[in-house]
């Protein structure tokens, strides 16, 4: 594949194979810029081109204004590689578990079994690792967002059916309302660089959908390592909904994002 195709399927609607196209954007900076932001530019320049349409006169005044407001510590961090904002991401969730999980550990965590522990905390990490990355780079196949979404949200709310301990099993409901206040300010900084390494200023559903569910598996992998109840109604309430909050959460906030630096 070459970039006289990757012109001419913007041009046409045509949509190439996933494989083929990703071969060619490793090998291709001026093809991987039509891609980013959800085909934003790739897309425009198709429909001018589609339309048959002058440039605006003004075009290059608003490119230049566009670059002089990158500027400042947000300009900096959106402008790392993918690689690089994904290792703050992975650090800034490292440095929560520590803080917010092992630090205030659970009582009953000397007997925590260690299949759940390699299992179920472990498939949080990964899952959120998968999402976070998922998030930030840049693919031409961008319709599973939602899927990826439920599944962040199935698995907390799956490992509530099993109780962790023993212990556990015997405690009520009560204080799901504390975990949730828990796990959703822990994860606000988290949340915070999130919107500070994302290149969007205008954030689609897809990366609304992923963030949610990173930010979600983030705080379910805390008070799994902080929270000693299991109680089915309290994980289900204070724990799995946590994803499905910050998914309203992050819709109502970033809705009307404009650049910010």
């Amino acid at each position: 594949m070459d970039c006289a195709q990757i012109r001419d399927a913007f041009v046409q609607g045509v949509v190439l194979p996933n494989e083929a196209v990703q071969a060619h954007l490793a090998l291709c900076p001026h093809c991987h810029e039509l891609f980013e932001h959800d085909a934003e530019l790739g897309r425009a320049l198709a429909a001018q081109a589609t339309a048959g349409a002058a440039f605006p006169e003004d075009i290059f005044e608003h490119i230049a204004a566009g670059v002089a407001r990158e500027t400042g510590p947000r300009a900096w961090l959106r402008s790392r590689p993918t690689g690089l904002r994904f290792q703050l991401l992975v650090l800034a969730v490292i440095l929560l578990v520590v803080a917010g999980g092992l630090l205030r550990h659970r009582p009953d965590l000397a007997e925590y079994p260690l299949a759940r522990q390699v299992l179920l905390l472990g498939g949080y990490f990964v899952l959120l690792l998968l999402t976070t990355r998922k998030e930030l780079a840049v693919s031409a196949r961008r319709d599973d967002h939602v899927s990826w979404f439920l599944a962040a949200l199935a698995l907390p709310v799956l490992a509530a059916f099993v109780p962790a301990t023993e212990a556990s099993r015997h405690l009520g409901p009560g204080g799901a309302l504390n975990c949730f206040v828990y796990g959703g300010l822990f994860t606000v900084p988290l949340a915070a660089l999130f919107w500070a390494v994302d290149r969007d200023d205008r954030p689609t559903l897809r990366s609304v959908c992923l963030s949610a569910a990173a930010l979600g598996l983030a705080a379910n992998l805390v008070l799994e390592l902080h929270c000693p109840n299991g109680n089915l109604l309290h994980l289900l309430l204070g724990h799995a909904s946590i994803g499905a909050a910050w998914l309203v959460a992050w819709a109502f906030t970033r809705r009307g994002a404009r650049p910010s630096y």
